[in-house]
């Protein structure tokens, strides 16, 4: 098979240039306010380590690696890395705010890896090599692989008929995983890092795009729904692709001020960081008139406006 053994040859300057897309990633995050996703990136650089290094590494020894760092170092950064940026891309895309932070940050995420990728072939910093590789045939891993996402599948499809999800949500979050991989391949393929037993292979890129990410995206998403219901008391459907060309500030939390008709004091002040007061209060007239909820009194509309005072 074209993808049995998966290879990734880079100069250790490539590090050096990840580190820097790694300041700039959380710089963002944090400056945005995404703690969510920036807890859960540190959740998914664990389950790389556990993956990857524990399980994939010393266990199973179907991930090999040689270069200059130790091993267990190299191993915390090389899962750092995926880890950490695509978990927490993920939970920012989970979170929907408004279409300019989802432009904005896979931008953001399809540049920063380009840039890393490049870079390292382009500015020759330090190119002492490492290669990494993962035998494909070993444990049926393709075939584990297309179960895994038959399953999420299924859980959608149950999420689906059972009123949870519309299918644009379904669509979306498959999306989703099919961005975060192909973020990665097309960057190792244009730098001509990505190797499939020594040569460049579409339907690999294909394969793993389709595959890698998606055997567990809907589990993700069923995982970061209950902190949504906590954070806003309900369960709403995320902005729909109608909503995206008007909404401006955070659509859950417009909803949530819309249909509980309350605020929360914590969160309000950390919207009157990110937001204007005039889009914040245009959001929610846009929200009840078009999702047909009452409008918000007076005295609540005097409360909101006091946090941008």
């Amino acid at each position: 098979m074209a993808d049995a053994i998966v290879t990734r040859t880079i100069g250790l300057d490539f590090i050096y240039f990840d580190i820097i897309f790694l300041s700039i990633w959380i710089f963002f995050l944090v400056r945005k306010k995404y703690w969510r996703s920036i807890t859960w990136g540190v959740c998914g650089w664990l389950i790389y380590i556990f993956t990857d290094y524990i399980l994939w590494y010393l266990i199973t020894q179907t991930r090999t690696y040689t270069g200059p760092i130790d091993p267990f170092i190299f191993f915390l950064w090389f899962c750092f890395s995926p880890g950490f940026v695509q978990f927490s891309y993920v939970f920012v895309m989970f979170d929907k705010r408004n279409r300019r932070d989802l432009i904005f940050f896979t931008l953001l995420f399809y540049i920063g890896w380009v840039f890393v990728s490049m870079g390292s072939q382009l500015i020759p910093l330090d190119d002492r090599l490492i290669e990494v590789s993962r035998d494909m045939n070993i444990a049926n891993q393709r075939l584990n692989e297309l179960i895994m996402v038959l399953i999420n599948i299924g859980a959608a499809l149950v999420l689906y008929f059972k009123k949870k999800l519309r299918l644009e949500d379904i669509l979306y979050i498959f999306l989703i995983g099919i961005l975060v991989e192909f973020s990665l391949e097309f960057s190792l393929a244009i730098s001509g890092i990505r190797q499939a037993q020594g040569v460049w292979s579409l339907e690999l890129m294909i394969i793993n795009t389709l595959l890698e990410f998606n055997l567990g995206i809907v589990l993700m998403y069923l995982l970061w729904a209950p902190f949504k219901i906590r954070k806003y008391g309900h369960y709403y459907f995320q902005m729909s692709y109608k909503d995206m060309k008007y909404i401006k500030t955070d659509f859950d939390a417009v909803a949530s001020i819309c249909y509980n008709k309350s605020i929360n004091g914590k969160h309000m002040k950390g919207y009157s960081k990110l937001y204007s007061l005039k889009k914040f209060l245009s959001d929610i007239q846009y929200y009840c008139k078009t999702y047909r909820t009452e409008d918000i009194t007076h005295e609540l509309e005097n409360e909101i406006t006091s946090y941008w005072k």
